[in-house]
């Protein structure tokens, strides 16, 4: 049986956007698995919708896996960065 997964966003001051996949049996959860905790300091209903919608600027393009034998991520980012690193 494989895993479902959702992905998330969310802004985290001094180090930009951030992206993060939650994996599980099935793809159901969505923000909506009963209150939360007390006493929690960022998250709450609102927070979590909004780390789980995309922005049209977010939306999904065709990339291939990254894996160790094809370092996917490194080509990515030298091709959209490299103009103004090297």
């Amino acid at each position: 049986m494989g895993l479902h997964t959702i992905p998330y966003h969310l802004y985290v001051p001094s180090f930009g956007e951030w992206g993060f996949i939650l994996a599980g049996p099935d793809a159901q959860w969505r923000g909506d698995a009963g209150p939360l905790s007390t006493g929690l300091r960022y998250i709450t209903p609102a927070t979590i919708h909004d780390m789980l919608r995309f922005p049209p600027d977010m939306s999904e393009v065709p990339t291939d896996v990254n894996q160790l034998n094809n370092q996917a991520l490194v080509r990515y980012f030298e091709a959209d960065w490299g103009p103004y690193v090297h």
